[in-house]
């Protein structure tokens, strides 16, 4: 049985329409490189909720997710990278995961340096406290991958290590771009406190069950339901 909140899963901003998907899509993927995040080809894909067509960044139209065909009839298709393994790999990751309704797949250096000894020190407070388990892979494949952010239930995993690439998944676009930035923030803070000696109050227990722990917590995930 999985388990997946869908609940608060509906962003006005973006799933109001194809063309306010469409927009969003771009403006994040802009935000995300201006950020120092280079997303790869095709690296920025999204769908409305409920939906079979998922649509990705420099491709003409939007792809179903069901589609594992090798070719397109069509010529509205980018036919040379409609089935790369970066296009096939999120949609390994849609049809896994139903509460899934964005991917962003970035390369970060300094995520590598952070992760490179396999630890995620609690050194950030939201990395800590939003990004539940973040998964770091040893294998790059596109079924590696997908296979990676199935996590548990009622335990989904939101961000994907290998290296010095970073995938983020959320419920809309905006949240799995905070995903992304949130991660980017927490290598930052790593990095920098290993340079000055190491992090000298890490996030404890105590401290996420503080009261504004628990009131962040019920800000961004208080109401979703369970659905089965």
């Amino acid at each position: 049985m999985t388990i997946y909140f869908l609940g608060n899963s509906f962003c006005r901003l973006c799933h109001s329409s194809t063309d306010a998907l469409l927009r969003e899509l771009d403006v994040c993927s802009r935000g995300l490189n201006l950020k120092g995040l280079l997303l790869l080809r095709h690296g920025a894909s999204a769908r409305l909720p409920s939906s079979s067509r998922v649509y990705f960044t420099g491709l003409s139209t939007g792809v179903e997710v069901e589609d594992n065909t090798s070719s397109h009839n069509s010529n509205d298709y980018d036919r040379d990278h409609v089935h790369s393994p970066e296009v096939n790999l999120h949609l390994s990751i849609y049809r896994r995961r139903q509460d899934v309704n964005a991917v962003f797949h970035a390369r970060s250096p300094l995520v590598y340096v952070a992760t490179r000894d396999g630890v995620i020190d609690t050194v950030h407070a939201e990395a800590t406290l939003v990004l539940s388990d973040i998964m770091i892979v040893g294998d790059d494949s596109p079924e590696a991958i997908a296979s990676a952010s199935v996590g548990e239930p009622l335990r989904p995993v939101r961000v994907i290590v290998h290296r010095d690439e970073v995938y983020s998944i959320g419920a809309c676009i905006h949240e799995a771009r905070a995903f992304m930035e949130i991660m980017d923030e927490w290598a930052r803070v790593k990095v920098m406190s290993s340079v000055l000696g190491g992090a000298r109050y890490p996030i404890t227990l105590e401290r996420l069950r503080s009261v504004g722990a628990r009131y962040a917590r019920s800000i961004k995930f208080g109401g979703r339901g369970i659905v089965r």
